[in-house]
């Protein structure tokens, strides 16, 4: 129960209604592995199975929820009456319920692999290994065919026959059925060779290459196993009357009833309304086409002494068909955007056209209760539908990485350990997470008629990085080169000193720029991103001297917000700007004291941030914002020291 006016309400927990999530998920996994040696080959080979199953039980406001108001124990246009006093004479000014027959969603996936590799030692000098692994993955679907979704061709209804509808999974469902468990094809041909070579030029000169295909798994990237429920619940709420004054049920007399109940097993069931990724949801039909990656190397090794060593490489890879956001179905062509402010108008009941645009299909002005019938939405491809229809198992990315990556490793030889790594990398796509809604502001923005701007930089490129690590044991105490023949009290103060220290130093990772004023209907699917104006510096001050007290950012440099009205902008996705660099180094001192020959003591310092450097990470990117180049939250944490000690035994 839930009243007005701050009062507390009674509920199970802090959330807006009562409920209880059961997630049981177990997993099997059988596999087997057979190695086979047999000269200079060695065979393995094996396969494997997996079965994982995601049961989502959830339970929500089966009992209802009641909110109480003011309004039923006051006057109307007068400040008065009280929820409290509406809860006492029972006057429940709305409420809701859940009516959840299939409350249980239990998402299936399985996984079938099988493998067969050969390392082989063609000579003393030269090795190969040779391989290959097929996989499959069928789409994830619902144990009890409790499943509903959109099927693009499927002609709707509703909607005058055109295509669009929901669909219910398998064949149990009479004539909404779809046919089949889930609607992707399912890919069978995910086979993946791998070769690599090595070999030894000399006994202190090593060669490899090797080039390989990975598979991703196919996993639905959704909490509920990409399973839509559309048909199969219902939420009903019911409100009041009179301008408030009238409740919406007495609360001794419970819920009504007289409604109709789930399923709802019809095509025509979410018209009008969106297609949001979880209740429904929209699988495309390759979207099980696997993600993979095509993977190589090239590196040298050279000894040098031996405790030293140096290791050159080339590293890169190509990713295709990787999670995405970039082709949702129902969006508008941008040439569109011409139309300025009719867009927004809207269809009236019995209008047939409105700005030369005709009416969809009969009933439809009436069947838009998610959002208003406007041309922009009567010129959609499904116009019956709200949003963009963005496939939760969209895998129409790609992405393209090249690496030059150096290490020097002084191994640990006359108390010293050192360790260097430099990796020069640029990676380029158009989907920079496998749930790309996770990074919402650097997706989205551009519209699939235009979608070879969506490669980009990656929002995660960092192309220098150089890291340095180093254990010394200092030379002070016995046997040491200082105060080597020191007596004990000195040498347990002063000798047997340890430091340890991982310096690290790397470039900014890219901005990327976005106007939040963007008179742009949503139809069109796109966001604002305005472009640097030619020969402007989109930096306000030299990022060698930044003072956090100003802007980093010019925002003259770049497209005026007022420039956003039907137009969303030329500019990147991802800029090739970026901020300031990080650098960070952290020390170590520690020291072990034996207090028996089984017992030493170690005491140890850490000093965080030894330096007390400051990085600042993240800047207001957006050109409509008063803070547009300011800081906004981020920077590395400052110094800080702890001081510890362990014993060993």
């Amino acid at each position: 129960m839930n009243f007005s006016d701050g009062f507390s309400s009674f509920k199970a927990d802090n959330r807006s209604t009562a409920q209880e999530n059961k997630w049981p998920a177990p997993t099997w996994v059988f596999n087997d592995l057979l190695t086979l040696v047999r000269g200079k080959h060695t065979f393995k080979m094996g396969g494997e199975y997996r079965s994982l199953n995601n049961t989502y039980v959830f339970v929500r406001n089966e009992a209802g929820s009641f909110n109480f108001d003011r309004g039923q124990t006051g006057l109307l246009g007068v400040n008065s009456g009280s929820p409290i006093a509406s809860f006492l004479l029972e006057q429940v000014d709305s409420a809701s319920v859940d009516w959840r027959p299939f409350g249980l969603q239990s998402a299936r996936f399985a996984s079938y692999i099988a493998h067969f590799g050969d390392t082989w030692k063609v000579t003393p000098k030269l090795s190969l290994n040779l391989g290959i692994r097929w996989e499959m993955h069928p789409p994830s679907h619902e144990a009890h065919d409790v499943f509903s979704f959109f099927d693009p061709y499927g002609p709707n209804p509703g909607a005058g026959g055109r295509p669009g509808r929901l669909t219910f999974a398998g064949t149990r469902w009479g004539d909404a059925s779809y046919g089949k468990r889930y609607p992707e094809e399912v890919f069978r041909r995910g086979f993946a060779p791998r070769l690599g070579i090595a070999y030894s030029v000399s006994p202190k000169l090593v060669v490899r290459t090797g080039y390989g295909i990975s598979y991703d798994s196919a996993l639905t990237p959704n909490w509920q196993g990409g399973i839509g429920s559309s048909g199969f619940n219902l939420s009903q709420s019911f409100g009041n009357g009179l301008a408030g004054l009238s409740p919406a049920l007495i609360l001794s007399e419970g819920l009504p009833t007289d409604y109709a109940k789930p399923p709802f097993l019809d095509p025509a069931y979410i018209n009008g309304q969106y297609i949001d990724g979880y209740t429904s949801v929209y699988r495309p039909l390759d979207g099980n086409r696997l993600p993979y990656s095509q993977q190589w190397n090239l590196t040298i090794e050279k000894e040098f002494t031996t405790n030293f060593y140096i290791s050159a490489g080339y590293v890169g890879s190509k990713g295709t068909r990787l999670y995405s956001h970039t082709a949702p179905l129902n969006v508008l062509d941008p040439k569109l955007l011409s139309m300025g402010n009719a867009l927004y108008d809207e269809f009236q009941p019995g209008q047939t056209e409105l700005n030369g645009v005709k009416l969809p299909y009969g009933g439809w002005v009436e069947q838009m209760t998610g959002c208003p019938p406007s041309v922009a939405q009567a010129l959609l491809p499904y116009p019956q539908y709200c949003g963009t229809i963005q496939g939760v198992t969209e895998n129409a990315g790609n992405s393209t990485f090249h690496s030059l990556q150096l290490k020097a490793e002084k191994r640990f030889s006359q108390g010293m350990w050192f360790l260097g790594s430099y990796t020069w990398a640029k990676l380029l796509t158009d989907a920079d997470s496998a749930q790309p809604d996770a990074l919402y502001g650097s997706h989205w923005v551009i519209s699939p008629f235009e979608r070879s701007r969506n490669k980009a930089l990656s929002v995660d490129d960092v192309p220098q990085t150089l890291v340095l690590s180093l254990v010394y044991d200092l030379p002070v105490g016995k046997g040491k080169r200082w105060l080597s023949k020191s007596n004990p009290f000195v040498d347990a103060v002063l000798g047997g000193w340890r430091l340890s220290t991982i310096f690290r130093a790397s470039s900014s990772t890219p901005f990327y720029f976005r106007s939040g004023q963007c008179n742009v209907p949503g139809q069109f699917g796109v966001g604002c991103i305005p472009a640097i104006l030619p020969g402007a510096n989109p930096f306000a001050q030299d990022k060698s001297s930044f003072d956090p007290s100003k802007p980093l950012l010019n925002v003259s440099a770049f497209e005026p917000v007022d420039r956003f009205n039907f137009y969303y902008g030329v500019g990147p996705r991802i800029s090739d700007l970026r901020g300031l660099g990080y650098h960070n180094q952290d020390v170590s001192l520690t020291k072990s004291f034996r207090i028996v020959e089984r017992v030493d003591f170690q005491l140890r310092a850490d000093f965080f941030n030894f330096w007390n450097w400051h990085s600042f990470r993240n800047f207001d990117t957006y050109i409509d914002s008063p803070n547009f180049g300011y800081i906004s939250g981020g920077a590395t944490a400052p110094r800080y020291v702890q001081v510890g000690g362990k014993i060993n035994f």
